[in-house]
């Protein structure tokens, strides 16, 4: 063929090529890359309580339950399980469920494991209400609960309750190649910047086998820089993608955009050991003064709703609270407080999206004569700083399952303070309620018991509850196996073209 006349070929088929869009990411089919927000903090499933850590445990461990899209317990490598008392169970694993390493799990990994969980600090509130655990036989356990329990299979499914080997837990490789039994394996984690994880051919779960060869959590911060990698192929799909893209993203035909509501509730909390949060009315003032519509809207685009109360309306135990913005009411409660409007407060936040709530907090803050500065930390500092109790006041969210026993313990018991209770709240009368949450078995009591609970919280105003988002996440639209859960982007194992 002339020259004249292969170009003739050639051009027209690269420019089809161009404007068909990227296939996948870095051209590799068997490579699977998933944009996230923010780094992983640990690769011990116990060592860590955030959602983006969560995911790489869920694929690098087991535990004896885990959940499905609709967030329901169902078994991971429990075979079998009973009551034979409202406090006891007796749980039975699969046989020939290997680690990593080729070992078999044993019920004495599953005893070790969960008496772990219950000594570690980051998630130690999972199983607080395990007496005991013990070794029936080679493949069998016994779990008794102080008290009977209602939400017990829900915390079993949570990353803290992961099965890891005794043997490589105790060692002093301090998790930096981390065994498990997973569908995925550990090839490396570059801090800020990439986890790798490669393929399971020995998962026990034959059913559920990881799809891609390699899977790849890509760090990119900003939202913009994610969205971009979406589209230029650098990367397959964009775990919680910005709600502000929704729109581009959609009418790209290379692209497709998931959806489903969350559990996820984002908050203002105040920190009621340090002033001027240590007064109820301010604490109170500031939940009639923040606009939760305008926060909404620079947030996620409106893909949500604001939150009225403590717990989400895609949560049972949701009620309604008694605060509307309402600035008039805000500045005749900083008055009865003898609020001091000279000093400067501190307002901490992560992320380029609590950085824009940030801002409307601040300017809302301003209309009512109040200064404050924004700082800004990096994801792994923000935790470990938001746990200092140094914190005036703060953005964060907490994202759980259905049950509010896994929302409510963390978030406002103060056996959590230093943990997830960032607010540093007590109220005994919320201790009680929290108790008999768990052990209720009654559905309409139980209701009953969240509802009060939310009223009294709600009261003491030790939150201003900003919104519940709508879980989006951008992928190409040639890619395989995306499944939503109330915490977004689920069964990442699927993942394939």
């Amino acid at each position: 063929m002339k020259r004249g006349s292969l170009l003739l070929v050639l051009v027209p088929l690269l420019w089809a090529l161009a404007v068909a869009g990227p296939v996948f990411a870095g051209s590799d089919p068997t490579t699977i890359t998933v944009a996230l927000p923010a780094d992983i903090t640990s690769l011990d499933p116990m060592g860590h309580n955030d959602i983006y850590s969560e995911k790489v445990s869920f694929l690098l461990f087991n535990r004896l339950f885990k959940f499905d899209t609709n967030f329901k317990p169902v078994p991971d490598v429990a075979k079998s399980w009973k009551q034979p008392s409202p406090k006891e169970w007796l749980i039975t694993i699969q046989s020939g469920v290997k680690f990593h390493d080729g070992s078999e799990m044993t019920s004495a990994d599953v005893k070790y494991s969960l008496e772990r969980s219950k000594e570690s600090p980051k998630v130690k509130h999972v199983l607080a209400e395990v007496e005991s655990v013990s070794v029936v036989d080679k493949y069998t356990v016994k779990i008794t609960t102080k008290t009977p329990f209602a939400p017990f299979l829900f915390t079993l499914a949570h990353a803290g309750a992961s099965i890891v080997p005794q043997k490589y837990a105790s060692s002093s490789d301090n998790w930096k190649n981390p065994i498990g039994s997973g569908p995925y394996t550990f090839v490396q984690w570059a801090s800020g910047d990439k986890v790798v994880l490669k393929r399971n051919p020995n998962y026990f779960d034959k059913t559920n086998l990881g799809q891609a060869q390699t899977i790849v959590f890509k760090v990119i911060p900003e939202a913009t820089s994610r969205t971009i990698a979406l589209e230029t192929g650098e990367v397959d799909v964009v775990f919680n993608l910005n709600a502000t893209d929704v729109d581009k993203v959609q009418a790209n035909k290379n692209l497709k955009v998931y959806q489903k509501p969350s559990t996820d509730i984002q908050y203002l909390g105040m920190n009621g050991d340090k002033a001027p949060f240590d007064n109820l009315k301010v604490r109170q003032a500031f939940n009639y003064a923040i606009d939760k519509d305008a926060v909404l809207t620079v947030a996620l685009n409106g893909y949500g709703e604001v939150a009225s109360s403590i717990i989400p309306s895609t949560i049972f135990g949701h009620k309604d609270g008694p605060y509307t913005y309402d600035p008039k009411k805000a500045k005749a409660l900083l008055k009865e407080a003898n609020f001091n409007f000279n000093q400067t407060l501190k307002l901490w936040a992560s992320g380029d999206t609590r950085k824009k709530i940030a801002e409307v907090v601040q300017a809302n803050l301003q209309d009512l004569g109040i200064k404050a500065d924004i700082e800004m930390f990096e994801w792994g500092a923000y935790l470990q700083a938001t746990n200092s109790g140094n914190q005036q006041f703060f953005l964060l969210g907490w994202s759980s399952n259905p049950d509010p026993d896994s929302m409510l313990t963390p978030l406002f018991s103060k056996g959590s303070i230093g943990a997830q209770n960032r607010t540093r709240y007590v109220n005994e009368k919320v201790e009680k309620l929290l108790a008999d949450g768990r052990v209720e078995m009654d559905q309409a009591k139980r209701q009953k018991i969240y509802n009060d609970l939310s009223d009294i919280v709600m009261a003491d105003a030790t939150w201003v509850p900003l919104y519940t988002g709508n879980n989006i996440v951008g992928a190409n639209a040639k890619l395989q196996g995306v499944e939503l859960s109330p915490q977004g982007l689920w069964n990442i194992e699927k993942l394939h073209y």
